[in-house]
């Protein structure tokens, strides 16, 4: 394991990341100059006594940053398919790539190695992952800058920090919505706030079918304005009226859930129901056994009730039908 001189070393110019955490960096940076360089960074010859980089580009950078003149190396006789192939490999679970860097490199070994590569199927099996992802990750690249520059880097606990968002939400609002400006003011509001995913697809639903409505409308309906829900089982529920149940635990909550905020407490799972029919169908096609089978309502009270709970009534919009019978009460709540 020779040392190098860092000046003869270049960075990797195949290299999918294109961004660096400066925080990272400087951590460590610090400790190379407390420690030095606990592990090589692995490079290539590239002539006239000179080496690139193939894998250990942040070490090669923050060893720069701490004034560093020599470099601990593997040297590896790779060809440029081999180190963008590596390269790829090495970086698809690391927390500070993003799906667009992923997406680029993607794009770069079905462009140059088409023999090897012919088709997205191909990386997948490559790398191990779905070839759904690989795709999305490429649709990414295709992406608003704007938008592009908003998509966080993956990470294990899938944890987003505020200003950002995951790549797989990017992906289906914008096979939702084809208008660029409005796409890119979408983006830009989930970014900066926490929105349940049912209301996220509710809005964007709203924006597709209203295009006469701007984005800050819709959200200011669909999510300012909306409801908070706070589901209970239906023996809590009876606890709760009684004033005997007066907190709850949850693993998560709805971001609007503050101290002083009014919420509607929602009764879940207090029955098995036996399914007797599911299919499709359009609400101009309902008829008042439709919605007598809803709950008693005539045709006109159903309206009523389906724009309360879904904002519009549309007797284009196609809905799926669930018929059932009550099979029995749950046990507990007999």
């Amino acid at each position: 394991m020779p040392d190098i001189e860092l000046k003869k070393i270049k960075p990797n110019r195949l290299n999918p990341r294109t961004e660096f955490s400066k925080l990272g960096l400087d951590e460590l940076s610090d400790s190379m100059k407390m420690v030095g360089v606990l592990e090589p960074v692995i490079v290539r010859e590239v002539g006239d006594d000179s080496y690139e980089i193939v894998v250990g580009e942040r070490r090669y950078r923050a060893a720069q940053q701490a004034g560093l003149e020599v470099l601990p190396v593997v040297v590896k006789d790779y060809n440029d398919e081999e180190v963008m192939e590596i390269n790829l490999i090495e970086n698809v679970q690391r927390e500070d790539l993003s799906a667009v860097d992923k997406g680029r490199m993607c794009k770069r070994l079905l462009e140059k190695f088409p023999h090897k590569f012919p088709n997205q199927e191909s990386i997948a099996k490559s790398l191990g992952v779905n070839r759904s992802r690989v795709g999305e990750w490429i649709q990414t690249t295709v992406m608003p800058e704007e938008v592009q520059r908003r998509i966080a880097p993956e990470t294990y606990n899938q944890k987003v920090p505020l200003g950002k968002i995951d790549y797989t939400t990017a992906v289906r609002i914008g096979r939702q919505i084809t208008e660029q400006k409005k796409f890119v003011e979408v983006i830009d509001y989930l970014s900066e706030k926490r929105v349940p995913r049912r209301l996220v697809e509710k809005a964007t639903k709203q924006i597709v079918q209203q295009p006469e409505r701007s984005v800050e409308a819709v959200f200011k309906e669909v999510v300012d304005d909306a409801p908070i829900f706070l589901p209970f089982s239906k023996e809590h529920a009876d606890a709760i009226l009684k004033q005997v149940k007066k907190q709850t635990s949850r693993k998560a909550k709805d971001p609007r859930l503050q101290k002083g905020v009014k919420v509607r407490a929602q009764v879940t799972y207090f029955a098995d129901l036996e399914i007797e029919d599911v299919y499709r169908k359009k609400l101009g096609e309902f008829n008042e056994e439709d919605t007598r089978r809803e709950g008693g309502y005539t045709l006109e009270e159903f309206k009523e009730v389906w724009k309360k709970l879904h904002g519009k009534w549309d007797d284009r919009e196609s809905v799926y039908v669930i018929k059932f019978r009550l099979e029995e009460e749950a046990e507990k709540y007999k």
